[in-house]
């Protein structure tokens, strides 16, 4: 599961640096940053559940919720790309025991740097 662990790192680095690159928008600012501040504690809260995959679970779901209640508060592309990188996170949920979830890890790393794409594009 050690691959699961490291594809969901390297998905959630590469959609930190999009948020973090994309806040360029003056009316956009406070929407990047609150999408920025909820992946920096999404990667807090997925490193402290370790190989505990509930825990991972619920960061995901919680992670997946804060996003798309961010796109509440937006409009236009900024709305629909954090509806979608959201959506990706919604779809995301680790079972250790399904021997195709490195599969579904991998589906899920194009869906989120789709999404993230999307998000740097709308708050540029």
């Amino acid at each position: 599961m050690s691959i699961v662990r490291n594809s969901l790192a390297v998905v959630a680095a590469s959609t930190l640096l999009a948020l973090t690159s994309a806040c360029g928008g003056a009316d956009k600012v406070a929407t990047c940053t609150e999408a920025t501040k909820a992946m920096t504690d999404y990667q807090t809260a997925a490193a402290a559940a370790g190989a505990n995959f509930d825990n991972l679970n619920k960061a995901t779901a919680d992670f997946s919720s804060k996003l798309k209640e961010l796109a509440g508060k937006a409009d236009g592309d900024l709305q629909s790309a954090l509806q979608k990188v959201g959506d990706s996170f919604a779809e995301l949920k680790i079972d250790p025991s399904d021997p195709a979830a490195a599969t579904k890890v991998t589906e899920f790393a194009k869906k989120a740097s789709e999404g993230a794409q999307s998000f740097a594009a709308a708050c540029a």
